[in-house]
């Protein structure tokens, strides 16, 4: 220690006079800094650097370092900056000496030191300090021992004899004026100085014992804390320390609990001496008990038995009844218990006893200091000092609530006084001190505020006129900003900090308070009243925090919720319909303060229980306001877990979330609860692509707007529908307006002031668009078409909603522009105008209106003239808006204004329910009767006059809604026909039959017809209205023809509501076409002679178009009805989910005009009844449509027609086989027959030809094919024949029909008939070719209808001649098969995107060509044990070559000879020969086939026209899809359409490649056996 310089080095004194002496003197000048006149540097700590140095500068001298003369002079020079310093080196050099003394290698440096003594001059503290030895050596002692014996007596002197008496005996007088003045009247003239000098001159002359005297100060101050002033004062200039009086106190405290004496006025004067600063609070809180790790131990305790308590909450009992009653009593007498045990632990508590007294008396920061020892709310949580802060916050809080609480005069209240102790924590005069003051005492008071309601509503109080003035403020901040728009509006931080402020002593105090009190819906609705003009977010955010992380934050709590939820299990196990009463009553006293936990688990047992819901809302009427609000934010917050939304079977949405729906329906609107928060999570759901959630805004717009979905509506209320609105109103919905009206307006409130209506539709529209896409992972279609329906009805229902509540102002206002619509925001057509529509349907009125106005009197021909000009006026601009959104190739076929007319009509547009007014009227002229009939005592006489008037009022606005909606639909039909004319254009390229009907189908109709219900049956009146106004250009027959022909992708296609309005458009299109088909009048009257069933167009405008006479469109409408059954039975044979549910829907709805025919209706039954079989242990749900439509089936079997009376058949007619095959049915090819008889049905049609019809026209019948033919080529085609025939000698022919080909096999003519058969064949052939070049003109400009029929019946024929194959060839059943396994046509959803490549298909269907023939020459192989031996089987195969060399010679010369005598044949021969060369045109593998059977020629079936036709379109699309943009629904409408044609050409390449194989073996076989007759 002595070798170390800590603050000098060796340097330092060794460049003494160059640099050390002045930095020895700057160091202490540093050290000693600007404290040079204070006294307290001698106190402990405070000299430990100045010792330091002056000890390293005595060492140095010591050691030699630093000549002694330089030491001492620099160290006497020091002397003098501070009184302190003498003491302190003197100190130094008492150390110094005690080691060199003790350390022998520093004895000789000892004389150093004693001449350094010397030379300082201090004898008078040396003589104090120093050894008497050293003080001898130094000389400043000449007597060691005379001065020993001196020193001894006065030490005796002074610390041996007493001089201060501490006993009140001991000098009575003494003490006896000090407690006289101590205690004497504290008046003006009596102050802390004053005193303070008499005490000291007391203490001098008695010789006091101040320690006693400073005893008797604090006694006094213990009598009197009231002058605590006073005594404060006086302690300030009393000369004694903190330790001093924390020991006095704390030694007087520790005797008062010991003898159970009271202490309250010990602990008044420890606040108050902590508070005035004269005591220290560390100092005294080292004195009281129990240990702070003690405490902290017993909260520990308290949290672990409320978690343990919670957790046996939770188990389930099996006790029994008894024992529960014993525990419970043993609950309540340990409650008991414990409340006895916090008194106590109260009184043996001195930390929490000093706690409140500081409280009394003001002391808010040492509380504060004491309570942040120890865990949150465990020092407030004792009821005193919970009291205590309570009645502290009162006394702060009073000014500014007395000023704020607008209290009548008369109530006077209870004004809390203020505290006299001038260190109290002062009033709140100002929001300012409202937030610096009051809320962190609130804050600290955290759930134990409960224990003052009172308080609570203070501060509500204050906190809503706050925030009133918040907003006045705000209101003239926005005054002022419209006023002058230049200058910045001012932010008033103030009020934002004030309000976040009680923010946080909401989430801290109030609402955790709420939860301890017991059923106080006041303070629950006081506290609702404040916070109900906060954003939702913002109180969502407080009820998350109370719910769940509030009651984890003190064990009071966690029982308090332990209990409460015990009971919520007891009465929600006993809630029923009979109970709801008194159940609701419990549940309100259990929310009224605790509306989280409770609401919590009631809806966990409504999502297990759906039975739950309608007790559970009724039982919901007596909560609070706030309660309600809580209940919303917990609806919220249930449905945006991350639950699982789908059910197991991944087959439908999760229970749980339809229960949910359910009740949130049902809960907001028979209560006035927050939507918003509900509504903007759906549409966040949408905006994250996720439509499972629209069911939630589904319930709720149902049951608050009263808008219920149109899917459930009976026929007779959709005809409703169709009328007026108050028809609509009355007859058209299920539900009562009155019990709507309010929460409908809560719900548009809601819409409005969150502007979410606009855009929930849109982002429905855009969902709904991409839902089959984003989909995709789900693992059932099943799923895909639900979510689908779900956002196409939601959306529906909720844009009818908004159509209703919405004025046309609102509307029109908040909607964005069509052409926005379909560009923008990229919505489909039918959405956009169905937003649209109703606005555009008033600005029509609306003009037509201001221009009936302008003239006075108008009949109603200048009436409709208005509303046309009024028309005119809206739709052109809207027309020209539209225009850009479509390819320019559309409008060629179609006018904008007929697109535009065609989606901005509705039902009520064309028709006039005329039976459903008929039928209203007539119900409330009985309602009048009756209620005119009741007598008095069921109806008083003036409630009976009430009623009658309403219902006539009701009445009589009905006629007259009848009369304008008449008239309204008489003015658009004069509008239509006006315009009729430009709708669609002239293509002299072609007949209208292509692009005309595709565009129409496309963009318009079958858009539309899967809408909606009511857009169904739009639909097919509409394709009516077009053929009754004689449209130009429109052909009525073509437009069915593709309605009906092929209808097997678009049921694939279709979601399940798709399938039913799909099935509701096709059954008013069959009840349209069964109408005309009924009967030739109705025929004659409604088609003949329209433009929309012509079947040929005249060039010349001199001759008149032909039309289809009634005989043939029955045969028409008989193809069409095989059409859709043979498309309907492909698809319930598919095997596919979506197909089988999607057909028997479609079948229900199609039902009363779908089957008519008896042999069609059996193949249909034969069909379900195997899906019964199939589907009823694997689909449940199928075999349960199934079932429900063959009992439908079942019972229309008395309305069903034979197919000769549906129209006019061969004469051979052979019932049906009962196997059910469609090729067995009697088809529009086979005229009635069945494959069994095709032979004789082909010979008798070609023999005797039907001749009969109009005279203009011959409708001649061969296998069912209809032809029509210019009456005058058919007499000279009869002519022809007959001189054919005479020309015949005795030759016989027999026409045998296999595979398309006719073999002629008859007796060899002889040379000379043979030559003249030459001669002739030269000079018809050339007769031939002129009429052939006739025939195909003819052809062409034949009704494209009537074409297809041939072509069907050329492929009916094709399709039975494979029947019959596989019948020769196999055993199996004459069942029609699907395509091979290996090719599975891409049907059945909209999900199937990509498209297989031509050259993959190829190779699977060759390969399944090999595997399938190798199978059927494998199962022709005689069995194993009939083998012959190789020899044998070489002999035969010899023999059999040899043979059929043989007779293949013959027959080869006879085909030749039959070939020859058919070209000379008679007139019938020569027509036959000019069909099968007509054929061989098109079809080159049956020319082929005719010529000679070694050449093989692919074709494809049906008509080459009708394949050009496709092809020209199919190309002519792709180009228009090169050079214009599509939006997602077009794009999606033509994927389908491109996969539908592939699909149809690989399945016609499968069939023409299975008949080919067929007709191989057919050959093999046939040419086997006749070798095999010929060697017998």
């Amino acid at each position: 220690m002595a070798n170390a310089y800590r603050l000098f080095t060796a340097d330092t004194w060794k460049n003494w006079d160059k640099s050390g002496k002045a930095e020895f003197i700057q160091t202490i000048k540093q050290l000693l800094g600007d404290g040079t006149a204070d006294p307290g540097l001698s106190y402990p700590g405070e000299t430990k650097d100045i010792t330091r140095a002056f000890y390293e500068i005595v060492w140095a001298i010591v050691k030699g370092h630093l000549r002694r003369d330089y030491g001492c002079s620099v160290l006497t020079e020091i002397l003098g900056m501070h009184g302190d310093f003498s003491s302190q080196l003197v100190e130094v050099l008492t150390v110094v000496d005690l080691e060199v003394s003790t350390m022998e290698k520093y004895q000789k440096q000892r004389e150093h030191l004693i001449l350094v003594i010397k030379a300082l001059n201090l004898d008078k503290l040396l003589k104090e300090r120093m050894e008497i030895e050293t003080l001898g050596e130094a000389g400043v002692v000449k007597a060691k021992k005379t001065f020993h014996t001196k020193q001894i007596k006065l030490k005796t002197k002074l610390f041996y004899k007493q001089q201060k008496f501490n006993l009140l005996r001991e000098e009575s007088e003494g003490y006896a004026k000090l407690i006289t003045e101590l205690n004497q009247d504290i008046t003006s003239s009596v102050t802390p100085q004053s005193i303070i000098q008499v005490i000291r001159s007391l203490i001098g002359c008695f010789n006091l014992d101040p320690n006693r005297v400073l005893d008797l100060i604090l006694e006094s101050f213990e009598c009197r804390p009231e002058q605590s002033e006073f005594y404060t004062g006086l302690l300030h200039q009393f000369p004694c320390e903190s330790a001093t009086i924390s020991e006095l106190l704390g030694f007087k405290l520790n005797n008062y609990v010991e003898n159970q004496r009271d202490a309250k006025g010990i602990y008044t004067i420890l606040a108050l001496l902590i508070q005035a600063n004269i005591l220290n609070l560390n100092d005294i809180y080292v004195w009281l008990t129990p240990e702070d790790v003690s405490m902290i131990q017993d909260h520990q305790r308290d949290d672990s038995e409320a978690k343990e308590m919670a957790r046996k909450a939770d188990v389930i009992s099996t006790k029994d009844k008894e024992k529960d009653k014993e525990s419970n009593m043993r609950d309540k007498d340990e409650e008991e218990k414990d409340k006895q045990r916090i008194i106590e632990k109260f009184i043996s508590n001195q930390k929490l006893q000093l706690c409140v007294t500081l409280l009394e008396v003001g002391d808010w920061d040492h509380f504060l200091e004491i309570s942040l020892r120890f865990p949150d709310y465990y020092i407030v949580s004792s009821l005193p000092v919970t009291r205590a802060l309570c009645k502290l916050c009162h006394i702060t809080i009073e000014p500014i609530y007395r000023r704020s609480c607008n209290l009548p005069k008369r109530i006077k209240g209870r004004p809390e006084e203020a505290l006299i102790n001038p260190l109290a924590i002062p009033q709140a005069k100002t929001l300012d001190d409202v937030v610096a003051l009051v809320f962190p005492m609130v804050s600290a008071l955290g759930p134990f505020l409960h224990q003052d309601p009172g308080l609570m509503y203070k501060i509500l109080r204050v906190v809503k006129r706050a925030f009133k003035e918040v907003r006045s403020m705000n209101q003239n901040l926005r005054v002022v900003k419209k006023a002058f728009q230049e200058s910045p509006v001012p932010r008033d931080g103030e009020k934002n900090s004030f309000y976040y402020e009680f923010l946080g002593i909401l989430d801290e105090s109030f609402l955790p308070a709420l939860s301890l009190m017991e059923a106080n819906p006041c303070v629950a609705e006081e506290v609702w009243d404040t916070i109900k003009t906060f954003p939702y977010q913002h109180r969502y955010k407080l009820y998350s925090r109370w719910k769940n992380e509030c009651y984890n934050t003190h064990p009071l709590l966690l029982r308090r919720k332990t209990a409460l939820m015990k009971t919520c299990k007891f009465f929600m196990m006993r809630i029923t319909k009979e109970t709801v009463k008194p159940t609701s009553r419990v549940i309100a006293k259990l929310t009224h303060n605790n509306p989280g936990p409770v609401f919590q688990y009631i809806l966990l047992q409504v999502q297990l229980y759906d039975n739950l819901i309608i007790p559970v809302v009724d039982s919901l009427k007596y909560l609070t306001s706030l309660s309600y609000d809580v209940l919303s934010y917990c609806l919220v917050e249930l449905v945006s877990e991350s639950k699982d939304r789908i059910a197991n079977d991944s087959m439908g949405i999760a229970p749980w979330l339809q229960s949910l729906s359910a009740f949130c329906g049902a809960a907001f609107k028979k209560y006035n609860m927050e939507l918003s928060g509900m509504l903007q999570f759906v549409a966040n759901q949408l905006k994250a692509e996720k439509s499972i959630d629209l069911l939630i805004l589904r319930e709720i717009v149902q049951k608050m707007g009263g808008t219920d979905s149109m899917e459930d509506l009976t026929a007779e209320k959709l005809d409703a529908m169709c009328g007026g609105e108050l028809l609509r109103r009355e007859a058209g919905q299920y539900f009562q307006e009155r019990n709507i009206k309010r929460s409908s307006l809560r719900l548009k409130e809601a819409l409005i002031e969150h502007d979410l209506a606009i855009p929930l539709i849109l982002l429905m529209a855009q969902q709904r668009s991409s839902v089959v896409y984003n989909q995709t992972e789900s693992p059932h279609l099943k799923l895909v078409g639900k979510l689908y329906d779900q956002c196409q009805d939601t959306m529906v229902q909720f844009g009818s909603y908004l159509s209703q509540i919405l004025s046309v102002e609102e509307l029109h206002e908040r909607l964005p522009q069509i052409g926005s619509l379909l560009s923008e925001y990229h919505i489909n057509a039918d959405v956009a105008f169905f937003l649209a529509r109703p606005l555009f349907t008033h600005l029509v009125n609306s003009k037509y209106d201001d221009l009936r106005r302008q003239e006075k009197k108008l009949d109603s021909e200048q009436k409709k003239l208005k509303y046309i000009e009024a028309c005119n006026e809206i739709f052109i601009p809207i027309v020209n808006s539209i225009r850009p959104h479509y390819s320019i190739k559309v409008w060629e076929d179609m006018d904008p204004s007929f697109f535009l007319t065609f989606w901005t009509l509705t039902m009520s547009d064309l028709e006039v329910p005329h039976h459903m007014y008929a039928k209203e009227i007539k119900k409330l002229t009985d309602q009048i009767n009756h209620t005119n009939k009741l007598p008095k005592e069921d109806m008083p006489s003036n409630k009976r006059k009430k009623e009658t008037e309403r219902l006539t009022s009701l009445r009589d606005k009905l006629q007259e809604e009848e009369k304008r909606q008449k008239e309204h639909v008489e003015r658009i039909y004069a509008r239509l026909k006006q315009e009729k004319d430009h709708w669609f254009m002239l293509r002299t390229a072609r007949t209208p039959k292509n692009d005309t009907i595709t565009a129409f189908l496309q963009l318009c109709l079958f858009p539309r017809c899967t809408f909606t219900f009511l857009d169904a049956m739009y639909c097919a009146k509409f394709v009516q209205m077009l053929h009754n106004l004689k449209t130009p250009n429109f052909s009525t027959l073509i437009c069915y023809d593709r309605l009906f022909c092929d209808i097997t992708y678009t049921v694939a296609s279709c979601t399940e509501q798709e399938a039913q309005r799909y099935g509701r458009f096709l059954l008013g299109t069959l009840e349209t076409v069964m109408h005309w088909h009924s009967s030739r009048e109705n025929y004659e009257k409604e088609c003949a002679n329209y433009p929309g069933f012509v079947t040929k167009y005249r060039v010349s405008k001199q001759e008149a178009n032909d039309y289809v006479d009634y005989e043939n469109y029955r045969h028409v409408v008989h193809k069409w009805h095989y059409k859709v059954t043979k498309a309907l039975v492909m698809c319930l044979e598919s095997g596919d989910y979506i197909q089988i549910r999607n057909t028997i829907l479609i079948l229900q709805a199609v039902s009363p005009k779908f089957p008519a025919i008896t042999n069609l209706a059996g193949v249909i039954e034969k069909r379900i009844e195997k899906v019964k079989q199939e589907e009823r242990s694997n689909r449940n749900d199928l075999y349960v449509l199934a079932n429900s439509y063959s009992g439908r089936l079942k019972a229309m079997k008395s309305v069903l027609i034979l197919e000769s009376e549906f129209h006019i058949v061969t004469k051979k007619k052979v019932e049906p086989k009962p196997e059910g095959n469609i090729s067995q049915v009697s088809s529009p090819s086979l005229g009635g027959t069945s494959v069994g008889d095709k032979e004789n049905s082909s010979k008798d049609s070609k023999a005797e030809p039907s001749s009969n019809g109009p005279k203009s026209e011959a409708a001649e019948t061969a296998n069912g094919d209809i032809e029509i033919r210019d009456e005058k080529e058919e007499k000279k085609a009869a002519e022809a024949r007959n001189s054919k025939e005479k020309d015949k000698e005795g030759s016989s022919r027999r026409f045998e029909e296999v595979d398309g080909r006719s073999d002629v096999e008859d007796k060899v003519s002889p040379k000379e008939e043979k030559d003249k058969g030459k001669e002739k064949e030269r000079k018809d052939e050339k007769e031939k070719s002129r009429k052939r070049m006739k025939d195909g003109k003819k052809n062409k400009q034949m009704c494209p209808v009537l074409q297809d029929e041939e072509d069907w019946a050329d492929e009916e024929k094709e399709a039975e001649r494979e029947s019959s194959v596989a019948s020769n060839t196999s055993s199996t059943s004459t069942k029609m098969e699907p395509p091979s396994d290996s090719y599975e046509p891409a049907r059945g959803s909209k999900r199937r995107k990509t498209e297989q490549s031509s050259k993959s298909r190829n190779k699977d269907e060759g390969a399944s060509r090999k595997e399938h023939k190798h199978k059927e020459r494998s199962k022709s192989r005689e069995p194993e044990e009939n083998r012959e031996s190789k020899k044998e089987k070489k002999d035969r195969k010899r023999v059999c070559i040899d043979r059929a060399h043989d007779e293949g010679s013959e027959v080869e010369l006879k085909r030749k000879k039959a070939e020859e005598r058919g070209k000379s044949s008679a007139n019938g021969r020569s027509e036959e020969e000019r069909k099968e060369r007509h054929r061989g045109h098109k079809d080159p593998t049956h020319w082929a086939a005719n010529q000679g059977r070694a050449i093989y020629v692919p074709r494809l079936k049906g008509n080459s026209d009708e394949y050009y036709d496709r092809y020209e379109y199919e190309s002519r699309t792709k180009e228009w899809d090169h050079h214009e943009h599509r939006d997602h629904h077009e794009e999606r409408e033509y994927g389908i359409r491109e996969l539908e044609r592939n699909r149809e050409y690989l399945e016609k390449e499968l069939e023409r490649n299975r008949y080919e194989e067929g007709r191989e073996r057919y050959e093999d076989k046939k040419n086997y056996s006749s070798r095999h007759k010929k060697k017998h």
